[in-house]
């Protein structure tokens, strides 16, 4: 896989398998938040996803993470903190795609928009991220991933 060290008889990185772990719960999530937003509507849905969310999180944070966080919270950036609310506005864009599109057109429309504003992340190293520069292989990638995400959507 070029960049990213491989580690184990699988051949996975904690990275990869991360993302991997993460592209299977996604279109679940997607599905849960939907059916939640259907019933109470998007924007109580949004809230009461991230309300559970911060409930479960808190629930970890403090005996794993105990008060050492607390004096470091002024060292992020000022936009790292826009994380939350982009990611309230995601459910409520997703719980109103997801029903009209499905979830296999949603998820392929998406997936297909996050690698080109990934690319364009990594090559020029927005929001902090670490330049990883755009080269032919994977522009060809993109090219390809917005075909097959063509192909599911008219499906």
């Amino acid at each position: 896989m070029g960049d990213v060290a491989t580690d184990g008889a699988a051949g996975l990185s904690p990275p990869m398998l991360h993302a991997l772990l993460f592209g299977l719960c996604l279109p679940f999530v997607v599905r849960m938040n939907e059916s939640l937003s259907r019933v109470i509507g998007h924007l109580p849905g949004a809230w009461a996803v991230h309300a559970t969310g911060a409930v479960f999180g808190a629930a970890l944070l403090l005996p794993f993470a105990g008060r050492q966080w607390v004096g470091t919270v002024t060292a992020a950036p000022w936009w790292s903190w826009l994380g939350g609310i982009i990611g309230c506005a995601m459910v409520v864009l997703a719980t109103r795609g997801v029903s009209t599109l499905g979830i296999a057109s949603f998820t392929a429309l998406t997936v297909a928009i996050q690698l080109v504003v990934s690319a364009g992340i990594d090559h020029f190293g927005w929001v902090g991220a670490e330049v990883h520069p755009l080269t032919l292989t994977r522009s060809a990638g993109i090219v390809l991933l917005g075909l097959g995400a063509t192909l599911v959507v008219r499906g």
